[in-house]
C-alpha cells in the first residue's frame, strides 16, 4: 500500500490544504503555453536535471538564426 507520509509531510493538514482557495488560471496558463510550443514546465533547476537525464537541451536558446561556424 502506498504511503501518504511524503504528502503530508510536504502540506501537513491535508485536508485544509485541500480547502484552501486556489486561481487556476495562472498556473493553467503555464501549462497551456508550455502545450502550444511543446516545452516542458518546471523550475531551472528541474529542467537542467531532465536536460542531463535526457541528453537533449529542453530549455529555451536563442532565438534567431545561429551563427555560422569557422571553417564551414
Amino acid at each position: 500500500m502506498p504511503s501518504v507520509a511524503p504528502a503530508l509531510k510536504r502540506v501537513g493538514d491535508f485536508a485544509a490544504f485541500l480547502g484552501q482557495e486556489f486561481d487556476e488560471a495562472p498556473t493553467y496558463a503555464a501549462l497551456r503555453k508550455a502545450e502550444r510550443i511543446g516545452r516542458p514546465v518546471g523550475s531551472p533547476e528541474w529542467i537542467a536535471a531532465m536536460e542531463a537525464r535526457a541528453g537533449m537541451t529542453l530549455a529555451p536558446q536563442k532565438r534567431g538564426p545561429k551563427p555560422k561556424q569557422d571553417g564551414a
